[in-house]
């Protein structure tokens, strides 16, 4: 299984490079957002599977996961089990769970093992008993990472980090600048994570690092709509995240509006991934609205319902 450190196997045998995007693989994939499809696989490694699922980020991200089914067949897991540790060696971790009231369902795993190959993570799962599927049944799941996220994401690294330049220039010379005060916590992460620029890179490129003239006025209950000296670039932002509006992901403001149910209730503003939340009927939220809809090129989404 040396390979599985450049790439992955289809079911028809073709092997795909890591760092292939998964809009290369599935072409047919319509929606955003995280990224899935179940393909047909009879055979991979030299064990008998189902399907494989492959994983991305977004569509027009690589795929960072391949899961196979593996098939249900006339030998036990513990024999695939022993197959993989003549392939890979005695697996870095190992949890079972064969005590469990659950461990004869389906829907329960009883083993998880993992390797690590030169980097690149190796997993398998053994489910309680055979798992219906839309392939046929199966008994767990064996797991490829490409398990590189920088490699992953230097694609999209310089692009993202001009993005964040060009706030940091905007920043410099603020136009207008109003701030909202709500209950409920903001989107707050730790700009200092080593793995920030690369899990944003691949999954919400259009999330940037607020500035630090802005993020000062910024606490985890306050959030900022501001433009820059000129007026025609206009941001949201909370203590650690900006979004700059009017992008391609970042043009619909979506706003929902949840009475009181089983929970509390919550009014919310959504821009791409980038969110704002508070009580039902909250003056601060339906300020940010109407502040929003004075910013040109936005279209709005108004959503409401109980909160169940």
């Amino acid at each position: 299984m040396d390979e599985t450190t450049k790439g992955f196997r289809l079911g028809d045998g073709t092997l795909v490079p890591w760092g292939t995007r998964f809009d290369e693989v599935v072409k047919d994939f319509e929606r955003t957002g995280y990224a899935s499809r179940d393909l047909v696989c009879p055979e991979a490694y030299g064990f008998a599977t189902r399907y494989l699922e492959v994983t991305a980020p977004r569509p027009d991200r690589p795929i960072l996961t391949v899961a196979y089914e593996l098939a249900t067949t006339d030998r036990p897991p513990k024999d695939v089990f022993a197959q993989l540790v003549i392939k890979l060696g005695m697996p870095g971790e190992i949890d079972r769970d064969e005590l469990s009231p659950h461990a004869h369902s389906s829907s329960h795993v009883v083993l998880y093992a993992n390797w690590k190959t030169k980097g690149h993570p190796i997993g398998v799962s053994f489910y309680g008993a055979p798992r219906e599927s839309a392939f046929g049944d199966g008994i767990g799941k064996l797991y490829l990472s490409w398990g590189d996220l920088e490699a992953a994401a230097a694609p999209w690294m310089s692009a993202w980090l001009t993005a964040n330049q060009e706030v940091e220039q905007a920043a410099g010379a603020v136009g207008k600048i109003q701030l909202f005060s709500v209950q409920y916590d903001t989107r707050v992460s730790l700009q200092n994570d080593p793995k920030r620029p690369a899990d944003l890179c691949l999954n919400s490129p259009e999330i940037l690092n607020t500035p630090h003239s802005i993020a000062r006025q910024l606490n985890d209950k306050r959030f900022a709509l501001w433009s820059d000296q000129t007026g025609t670039r206009w941001h949201l932002s909370t203590r650690s995240d900006t979004v700059l509006l009017g992008g391609p992901e970042t043009s619909e403001v979506r706003l929902t509006q949840l009475e009181p149910a089983r929970g509390g209730g919550s009014a919310t503003i959504d821009i791409g991934r980038w969110w704002a939340r508070d009580a039902w009927k909250s003056r601060s939220i339906a300020e940010a609205e109407r502040a929003l809809e004075r910013v040109p090129g936005l279209t709005f989404k108004r959503y409401s319902g109980h909160d169940a």
